[in-house]
């Protein structure tokens, strides 16, 4: 489609081909930037550690000092200072913000609380020289610990409490009793801003020194070590806590869409401006590269294009200038305006050209820059036209820059149409191209599947269009969506119709007698109501039908899927058994019940589970019977649990089938 008359080259800068960054004595190469190596680009560093987190990325996993997470999804505390302080806990349902302790229980047990933090149904409170422990979620108080100086408190496994206090690094651990049993020392620089213990122990250090965050991870025989970032998030699950500043925080929370964002004040009032980002990147960097070579005397340079984003408030200058033996003097820079991605290069002929780039910020947001396209040497249409349009080099100049806007827009055009087969390919596309995509092949989807299942549904999309109304198809389609395999009990295979006859013989035939052609392995007055055959209440009474018909007719086009407990949504199940099934069937859905009901049918790996005997409780609603359905006291070897290979093991005490 392009009138271009011929290919032109090209030159990439970007992390796999790299930036070629100046090195030599007059002036840095790379100023304020990180991220030549990486793929996503280079961008603006961070102040003080240039690749380390910042106090806004570690706010997931370290709260402000008066918020804390509770054990349950979407539960948070939120502790209020000031003349009447006080702890409220989120309201899960209703949205808002209670008191822990409503006004009818009593005053309120704290006095100038500084910081909270809980784990599962235990609640921590640091005051000045005190720590106050609480478990039941508030509803009991089980220790007051006297520590001076406490600032920071986390509780840890085995009921224990680590405090940090003002002025150190250190860790002071106390038991449950609120008894001190060992100072840890961490060997940290600067001042405890956050701290974390791990279900395995690890304990998570996160500490501010000159306003620069560092995390630090150690333990109970394990010396401290800084950790990165990416460890943090593999080891500890992330809060929905997504900004904080003086006047309030928010949380991202998952919705039944996109997510929701929530702001309060911090006395749990609505807010409705989110916090402003914090400035810790730094305003300005800049990228000037070394000569690079065109391999052509006199190159005339035609285009630079900048792949980059840019946030509100931030800016890319980028400069060039071209030369044919390497020297070039201020005044030859030839400067794009800023924001400008693409422009064509004005300058002399010369077989070598040095880029500057300028990424400026306002501190909150970074400017990112993914790669770098320079196109040489100088193909236009101009140079399919006729030789008298090009003789006045003036007018040869304005042809060639006024060519070059079509010949971009076409270039683009030649690019979609390029990259159109990539839109079919449900691995490459976007997640928010896969409905249009589904769409193309008469698919549909429930909001709850995720990009994964919706990937792999479009990838399998042509042999299960193939096989449609086949087992195979329908538990394929189910094992993509739900992730295990059904098991698809056609109903017609159950048929307790069968008769015995010698060959060539037909019923009724002479001589056929009593003998073997006339004898049933099943007898047809259970399949329906006959005078004469059927016992009263053994067999349902039917008006329709032919009943001689009935051993073909019997659960014909009929079938039963087959999962395991709680192993899919019934409902959601259900649907896509019904656009799977073919359209003269009958599917029904069945998931495995609790145990194993001895008289009926059941199905191993559906119906049935071995588990352990429950605890012995005396009382309640089903009391147990002694020395008939519990153990009081577990052998010399031990509780057991379940069944074990190779262990003796008493029916009825130590097994159950349920």
């Amino acid at each position: 489609m392009s009138c271009v008359p011929g290919p032109a080259t090209f030159r990439l800068l970007d992390a796999w081909t790299g930036w070629d960054p100046y090195t030599g004595p007059e002036e840095p190469g790379v100023s304020g930037i990180v991220g030549l190596d990486d793929p996503e680009g280079i961008r603006l560093a961070r102040r003080g550690v240039p690749d380390g987190p910042t106090r806004g990325e570690l706010l997931p996993w370290f709260p402000d000092r008066r918020l804390a997470p509770g054990c349950r999804a979407g539960d948070w505390y939120l502790l209020v200072p000031g003349k009447r302080p006080g702890l409220l806990r989120r309201d899960v349902c209703g949205g808002g913000w209670l008191p822990v302790w409503p006004p009818a229980c009593g005053p309120v047990p704290l006095v100038r609380p500084w910081s909270v933090a809980a784990r599962g149904h235990r609640l921590v409170v640091v005051e000045p020289g005190r720590v106050l422990v609480w478990d039941r979620e508030g509803g009991r108080l089980t220790a007051v610990i006297d520590v001076d100086g406490a600032r920071w408190a986390a509780p840890a496994p085995r009921g224990e409490i680590l405090v940090a206090r003002r002025g150190t690094t250190a860790l002071r651990r106390y038991g449950p009793d609120g008894r001190l049993r060992e100072v840890l020392r961490t060997g940290a620089a600067g001042a405890v801003a956050g701290l974390r213990a791990a279900p395995d122990g690890t304990i998570w250090l996160l500490t501010e020194d000159g306003g620069v965050p560092r995390v630090h991870r150690g333990g109970r025989g394990r010396p401290f070590r800084p950790a990165t970032a990416a460890e943090l998030a593999a080891a500890l699950p992330p809060s929905t806590l997504a900004a904080a500043d003086a006047d309030g925080f928010c949380l991202r929370e998952p919705g039944p869409e996109e997510p929701v964002t929530s702001c309060w004040t911090w006395h749990g009032g609505p807010r409705t401006t989110p916090p402003a980002p914090t400035a810790d990147l730094v305003t300005s960097g800049h990228l000037l590269t070394a000569l690079i070579d065109s391999g052509i005397a006199r190159c005339r340079w035609h285009r630079v294009r900048l792949d980059a984003d840019l946030p509100p408030g931030t800016a890319v200058t980028a400069s060039i200038v071209v030369t044919e033996d390497g020297g070039c003097a201020d005044s030859d820079w030839q400067h794009a305006a800023p924001g400008l991605t693409d422009f064509l290069v004005d300058q002399p002929p010369g077989r070598f050209l040095r880029l500057r780039l300028r990424l400026t910020g306002d501190g909150s947001a970074t400017p990112v820059v993914r790669r770098v396209r320079l196109d040489f040497p100088r193909v236009t249409g101009a140079d399919l036209l006729p030789p008298a349009f090009r003789e006045d080099p003036a007018a040869d100049d304005f042809t060639e820059r006024f060519l070059s806007l079509f010949d971009a827009t076409l270039a683009e055009l030649d690019r979609t149409i390029e990259r159109a087969p990539a839109l079919l390919d449900p691995a490459g596309v976007p997640d928010r191209a896969l409905p249009w995509l589904a769409g193309l092949l008469g698919l549909s989807y429930e909001s709850g599947w995720d990009a994964a299942t919706r990937r792999a549904l479009l990838a399998a999309a042509p042999e299960l269009y193939r096989r449609r109304g086949t087992p195979w198809a329908l538990r394929e389609a189910v094992r993509i969506v739900f992730g295990v395999a059904p098991v698809i009990d056609e109903l017609a295979a159950d048929r307790r119709w069968a008769q015995l006859r010698p060959p060539g013989a037909a019923a009724g035939a002479a001589g056929a007698g009593e003998g073997l052609g006339t004898v049933r392995l099943f007898g047809r007055a259970a399949g329906r109501f006959r005078v004469g055959g059927s016992a009263l209440g053994a067999a349902p009474l039917r008006a329709f039908g032919d009943p001689d018909a009935d051993p073909l007719t019997a659960q014909a086009h009929r079938f039963r899927l087959l999962l395991p407990a709680g192993a899919a949504d019934g409902a959601a199940l259900a649907r896509l058994v019904r656009r799977q099934a073919p359209a003269h069937t009958v599917g029904s859905v069945r998931a495995g019940g609790s145990g194993l009901v001895v008289g009926s049918r059941s199905t191993v790996g559906v119906d049935t589970a071995f588990v352990p005997l429950p605890p012995p409780v005396l009382g309640g609603a089903r009391p147990l019977r002694l020395n008939r359905d519990g153990v009081l006291r577990p052998g010399p070897r031990g509780a057991r649990r379940g069944v074990g290979v190779g262990v003796a093991a008493a029916v009825g005490v130590h097994t159950q089938l349920s």
